[in-house]
């Protein structure tokens, strides 16, 4: 992980000035804490998971309490903006595309810890999981649960995702939703609401486990290196979603531990073929054929993956070159 030091300050400063700490409070006194991202004039997104419960909602803004006048909600997404009268001031933060990102990518995760201190995790993009009209961001930025709703950067400022849930006990595996999905909430004709509380409905991410998306499933289960059932989803997986390459990909990964290499081969080649964008399928299908010393299929994968990432590409062809026998002396 680079160090938060490592951005770009005069780029960056404006954006964490656009980044809000979010209270709701219920109706027993209790509070909820969270964070909270300028997207319009006096419009902030944040996790419907830290107000789902509240019935007043504050924004904490320079030092001041502003109160949310009225709200949008989709606690499906978990995905909630909030209007508030009076901060027309605060710049909205640039928006980005998530069909920009690539996995390898380094972004930038900010939001307050333990809804304290503004803090900046930078990271990489671990994955990219595609979910209804969006893709969910997995990324290897640290957060905890006062930064949900904070957000998370390219490193060019602009915003890609909502820093949203995190799998318990495991290292890389924080999960963002799409600025695509803001989007498509801002589109919304139908009227901002008044604060209270939300419908029960549980976010996307926190269904019962036979209910939970795919990605999420497979996810827990390599976390936990449980490879035979990772194997087994993954099968299921890919006969309710035969289009999602990812199902073949995480397969791959499984079969690779449990050293059924020819199999992999097979899981990695039917996910390129189904994205063959996927520049980390074809990396790790080009580890497996240097181990069997396919020298041709090394340069065939070595020239796919350099327009997709060149520098995992030059790592697989010097891995490959360093695997061949030098030829003996004349």
């Amino acid at each position: 992980m680079a160090s938060a030091s490592d951005i770009d300050r005069e780029l960056f400063n404006p954006i964490v000035a656009s980044i809000v700490k979010i209270e709701a409070v219920t109706d027993s006194g209790s509070f909820s804490l969270g964070s909270g991202v300028a997207v319009q004039p006096s419009r902030f997104v944040t996790s419907c998971h830290v107000t789902a419960q509240a019935v007043s909602i504050t924004v904490l803004y320079q030092g001041l309490r502003w109160p949310v006048v009225r709200e949008r909600a989709n606690t499906v997404r978990d995905l909630c903006i909030l209007q508030v009268r009076g901060l027309d001031d605060v710049v909205p933060v640039p928006r980005g595309k998530v069909s920009d990102l690539r996995v390898g990518a380094e972004v930038a995760a900010i939001g307050y810890t333990f809804g304290a201190g503004l803090a900046t995790q930078v990271g990489t993009v671990q994955a990219l999981h595609p979910l209804a009209d969006g893709t969910v961001i997995q990324s290897a930025t640290y957060f905890n649960s006062g930064a949900s709703g904070g957000g998370l950067f390219q490193m060019d400022g602009k915003l890609v995702g909502i820093l949203t849930f995190r799998l318990k006990g495991a290292e890389a595996y924080y999960f963002s939703i799409p600025v695509d999905w803001i989007e498509s909430e801002l589109a919304r004709s139908d009227p901002f609401e008044p604060v209270g509380k939300l419908d029960r409905t549980p976010p996307f991410w926190a269904q019962p486990a036979d209910r939970l998306p795919f990605f999420m499933r497979a996810s827990t289960l390599q976390a936990r290196m449980l490879w035979d059932e990772l194997v087994s989803l993954t099968s299921e997986w890919a006969e309710a979603e035969p289009a999602n390459a990812e199902a073949s990909f995480m397969r791959g990964q499984a079969l690779t531990h449990l050293d059924h290499l020819a199999e992999a081969i097979a899981a990695y080649e039917r996910a390129v073929k189904l994205d063959p964008r996927l520049a980390q399928a074809w990396f790790l299908l080009g580890q497996l054929q240097i181990g069997r010393g396919e020298q041709k299929e090394i340069e065939r994968i070595t020239r796919q993956l350099e327009p997709l990432d060149p520098i995992l590409a030059a790592e697989l062809k010097a891995r490959g070159q360093a695997t061949v026998p030098a030829s003996p002396p004349p």
